[in-house]
């Protein structure tokens, strides 16, 4: 689920008899405690009816609207004899309507009114026009006392799923064929090669496009399909092969996956790279082959066993198993803040602390909210980039997702081992060794010390610190240590790789290889969230962006469209948050 937040740009407000009137009621467009819009009421009287629209949703046209969500802060004045105003009414465009919870208090908090768009048709069009409205409607003032009724701010907060595809080849079988690991054959040798589309959520019913990049001197002996499904979209629609172009259409039309094997045969010598595509899914992990002359006696590696032993062509049933399969949700955020404390004056001593204490001349805390209620799913093998100003809390949700920083509120659900590339070598102790740290950072790092053991010469080697090891960090340059944080970090193949502006380290020699391993991770299929201040990085690496603006998250959906909507809002920016931004 994604979504997309925004305050109106137009508001008006409609006169009726024994109504009164609000004054500055544009300060609804901000949330601002100090600048709100007031209504001052007589008993029996009511607040003019409010219209808010143009929003500027770029809500994508194939996505499922699930929720809209209105999020909006009244309240009434703190008096001895107050006015009771009940709860309003909210419409949205004349069709629905729904009253909120909470009647106006002296207390200033936000009320959320959900509307569930399961049993409604409204389109990505409806909403992204500027037709598009919600009405306000308060009731009277039934206390016979006269008072304000105040009105701080309104927003609209769209939820949506959008089309989520999944592309994989069989990368997770043993003994891959890698770039290190190339399947070696001669010329007139077949292989193959099986493709998996799914269809994840069964939001889009789009007929989808694979595109196989096949170098030259691999030619297609023949290819055959297999699809299940967990709906009737497609139960009469079969895959297709444009084998000219070297375009598949699979099947699937809904919830459920498409697979596709092609039995190739090299031609001609060389390296070859074999590779698939499709516009949701993005790229699937590189398929490396080596073709020798006639003469060379090829074997079957265990790739090729395993393929040639597995279960594939038979039909899946609609199983729980299956679907698991196919939504495989990995990360889950639910309404997740972070608050910090940040003290007023710097206290050195103890005792200074004391004096000031008993002297009650502590200034209190000031609380920074440097996430508020951010909710968000990534499924197995999206590629997400994280995006905002200075200071919009980018930082502090990977933290939060790697296990750094624990929530003040709200949940986080994690389902696989992560390799989080934050600060490398935040965890070393520079009194201690290079081998010494490579266990403390490991164990810190939830590795057992058998598994470091099992990979201490790897590391180490990767490190380019074999001459170094045993030499306290302490005299370490700060890119020794880096080299050294990035060898213990990357040891694992996870699941989900953390990236916090971290693409390459050390030396120039070393960048190219710590950013080749980054890379062939990300090209690997693993699940991937980047934090970069280059939009052009994060629409090279990602297919999704997530965009988050002094903690909350404004915006959720396709890279391109999200880093288009940021980069338009950067003109309001000011050069603070811009600093170090590189916008393109």
């Amino acid at each position: 689920m994604v979504n997309q937040l925004r305050y109106p740009e137009k508001i008006t407000q409609k006169e009726c008899e024994n109504c009164s009137n609000w004054d500055n009621l544009e300060n609804i467009k901000i949330d601002n405690w100090e600048e709100v819009a007031t209504c001052n009421l007589k008993s029996n009287q009511r607040p003019s009816d409010i219209h808010i629209s143009n929003f500027n949703f770029n809500i994508p046209k194939e996505v499922k609207i699930t929720f809209i969500n209105v999020e909006l802060d009244y309240s009434r004045e703190y008096l001895f004899d107050p006015i009771s105003v009940d709860a309003p009414i909210l419409k949205i465009n004349d069709d629905l309507y729904k009253k909120a919870d909470v009647e106006a208090t002296p207390f200033q908090l936000t009320r959320i009114v959900k509307f569930n768009m399961e049993d409604h048709e409204i389109t990505p069009e409806d909403i992204n026009s500027e037709d598009f409205g919600i009405s306000i409607i308060f009731p009277k003032n039934n206390s016979e006392n006269e008072g304000n009724l105040n009105f701080d701010y309104i927003r609209v907060n769209i939820e949506y799923d959008i089309p989520h595809f999944i592309l994989s080849t069989d990368e997770g079988k043993f003994d891959f064929p890698d770039e290190n690991n190339p399947l070696e054959k001669a010329i007139g040798d077949e292989f193959k090669y099986t493709m998996y589309f799914r269809n994840s959520n069964g939001v889009s019913k789009e007929k989808q496009e694979v595109k196989i990049y096949v170098p030259e001197g691999i030619e297609v002996e023949k290819f055959y399909f297999n699809s299940s499904k967990l709906n009737d979209n497609a139960k009469d629609v079969e895959d297709e092969f444009d084998i000219e172009n070297m375009i598949w259409y699979p099947s699937v039309r809904g919830l459920g996956i498409s697979r596709m094997r092609i039995v190739f045969k090299c031609t001609s010598e060389g390296s070859k790279v074999i590779s698939s595509y499709n516009r949701y899914a993005g790229h699937s992990a590189m398929f490396h082959v080596n073709v020798h002359p006639k003469e060379f006696k090829s074997e079957l590696s265990e790739f090729e066993k395993a393929i040639e032993d597995d279960s594939w062509i038979a039909q899946m049933e609609d199983t729980q198993e299956f679907k698991s399969i196919v939504q495989d949700t990995v990360i889950k955020i639910d309404d997740v803040s972070m608050e910090f404390d940040i003290p007023q004056e710097k206290i050195d001593t103890i005792k200074e602390y004391f004096i000031k204490s008993v002297k009650r001349e502590l200034k209190p805390k000031k609380h920074f909210n440097a996430l508020s209620d951010v909710s968000f799913e990534i499924k197995r093998g999206e590629r997400v980039g994280i995006i905002g100003f200075n200071g919009a809390g980018k930082s502090t949700l990977l933290k939060v997702l790697a296990g750094v920083l624990k929530p003040t509120t709200g949940s986080t659900v994690i389902n696989g081992n992560i390799a989080p590339l934050l600060e490398l070598g935040a965890g070393f102790d520079h009194n201690y060794s290079g081998r010494e740290n490579i266990f403390l950072n490991g164990a810190i790092l939830g590795y057992s010390k058998a598994f470091l053991e099992s990979k201490y010469d790897e590391i180490v080697e990767f490190s380019e610190l074999e001459e170094f090891i045993d030499i306290p960090i302490k005299n370490y340059s700060s890119g020794m240590v880096a080299k050294l944080g990035f060898a213990v970090a990357t040891i694992v193949d996870p699941e989900i790789l953390i990236l916090d502006e971290i693409l390459s380290v050390g030396d120039v020699r070393f960048q190219k290889k710590s950013g080749d391993k980054i890379r062939s991770m990300i090209s690997s299929g693993i699940t991937v969230l980047l934090v970069s201040h280059s939009t052009a990085k994060i629409k090279e690496l990602c297919n999704r962006a997530i965009w988050l603006d002094k903690g909350k998250l404004v915006m959720d959906g396709d890279v391109d469209e999200v880093c288009e909507a940021y980069i338009e809002a950067s003109k309001e920016a000011s050069d603070d948050e811009l600093k170090d931004l590189e916008l393109v």
